[in-house]
Formats: structure tokens, sequence, C-alpha cells
């Protein structure tokens, strides 16, 4: 059942999916319990030789690392495939942008190295360790964003009719996947959109424009309905076919073709 939008402060029925839940409505289904390698996956058996020691001590390397950094920081872990834990993706807003395409918006959930500020990661690069993109540092970040004031204060203060631009940007887990390999279900929606570079995964998705300054940009209501809806809900562009009627069946294109039908109906009757 096809959900209906609800723009600014309209009265309509509720903006929540009707239908089947996917990935872009209420977020992925990624975990990283369940994504991080488990000790066989890194080499760690259980065993009385001086291998399986060794083994064993770089695990716990391997962890701790894990949780810090999200990269080898020593000897012990180098060449290990140790990763950051996380997914990007793109999750849908349940507005509309101006012309016509679903607005989304983009979650970093792969740490970028900034929970203790910009300071700490030049810090980090002079000592010679990786960035602090681990589960700890993680949990920082996402803290800071959940904290984070402007959404919210976008939401209760901005027109609710955005204008928007188009992005392409990776999805998927640092290690270039997009679906959970053990059980198969995917991490981010409508994955047959998402197109392998060879370098990992990207979509390309509508998102809300902003200015210089970074600030979101919206449109009055009567700004929003003028633009002209040249593009999908998907997000794909209309047909020259499509758009032309959709351009017809505005009310301001019904009365000009109203009015010249009177005109040419007054011309062939003094004839």
């Amino acid at each position: 059942m096809k959900r209906v939008k609800q723009q600014g402060t309209e009265k309509r029925s509720s903006i929540l999916p009707t239908g089947l839940f996917s990935a872009g409505d209420f977020g992925s289904s990624y975990s990283p319990a369940s994504a991080m390698l488990t000790p066989p996956q890194i080499g760690v058996r259980v065993g009385d030789s001086m291998g399986d020691v060794v083994n064993a001590v770089k695990g716990v390397g391997f962890y701790v690392d894990q949780i810090g950094f999200g990269a080898p920081s020593t000897g012990l872990t180098s060449g290990m495939d140790l990763k950051p834990l996380g997914v990007n993706y793109f999750i849908k807003t349940g507005a509309q942008c101006s012309n016509g395409a679903e607005m989304w918006n983009y979650m970093e959930g792969i740490p970028n190295g900034d929970a203790l500020g910009s300071k700490m990661k030049t810090v980090m690069t002079d000592m010679g360790l990786p960035e602090l993109k681990g589960l700890g540092p993680g949990m920082i970040e996402d803290a800071k964003h959940a904290l984070d004031p402007a959404p919210l204060m976008n939401s209760l203060f901005g027109s609710g009719y955005p204008e928007c631009k188009q992005v392409t940007l990776e999805v998927g887990d640092a290690y270039k996947r997009i679906k959970d390999p053990d059980t198969g279900d995917y991490w981010i929606s409508d994955p047959e959109t998402a197109k392998n570079t060879g370098n990992g995964f990207f979509q390309t998705r509508w998102v809300q424009n902003t200015n210089e300054k970074g600030q979101p940009v919206n449109l009055t209501r009567e700004q929003w309905i003028n633009t002209e809806k040249t593009y999908n809900e998907d997000g794909t562009p209309k047909t020259a076919v499509s758009a032309f009627v959709g351009h017809m069946t505005r009310p301001s294109s019904m009365i000009v073709i109203g009015v010249l039908c009177l005109i040419a109906y007054g011309t062939l009757r003094r004839r």
C-alpha cells in the first residue's frame, strides 16, 4: 500500500509506511556484534603448541584494537584483517523534495575518528597510531550525533518543504559489503540500485540541500508547489511525456488552456 506523505503542517494521514518495512524506513539491520570476526576467523584455536599460544595472544591484541582503534596498532596485529565496525546507509525522511523525488538522509555508521576532536586525530597521527575508529570511540561519536540539536531544531523551525541536491555516496561496511555474509540480509535499502565500483558500493540519492554555512535550505509552501516536479518519487527523472502531462495538469496551465480555447472559439464564430 502506497504511503501518503505529509509536508509541513498540512493535515494528511500518517507519514508512517503501511507496507513492509525496509532498511531505509527505520535504519539498518546491521549488528556490530554479528559483524565482528570470531576467534576462529582470526586464527585462534584451542591447542597446546607454541603457535596456538602466539595466535591466542594476537587474538587478544586484535580485540583490543577492535575496541580502541578499528585498525592494527602494533606489530602484534599488523597484517590482520582488522577494520572499523559500522555501516553507512541512506534512510528515508518521509519528506518529498521540491522536484518530486523522495528525500533521504545519509547515515555514517562507520566511525570517522573525531570522537575526541580534530586535535586528538592529529596527535594520534604524530604518534604513529591509527585514528580512533574502534567500538569505544564509535559509541562516543554516536552519542555526540544523538545530542546534536541541529536536526531537531530544523524539524521544528523548518518549513517542511525542502530543496534537495543529488549525491552519490558509499554504502555498506568497511569491508565493502552491503549484506550480512551469514544471513544474506541486506544492510541497505534498494540494494539493486547500489553500484559496485570495485572499491565499494555507491548509491545515488536526493538529500536536503545546504547553503555555504552548511544550513539546510527550505522553501515556502508556494515555492515548493510552484517548483516543477521533474523527478519521480524514486528519484529517477520523468520522461518527456510524463513531464508534459504533469505540466498540463497544473491549475495554472489548465486556466491558460481554457482561455486560449475560448479565444479560438470566439475567433471561429466571427468567421
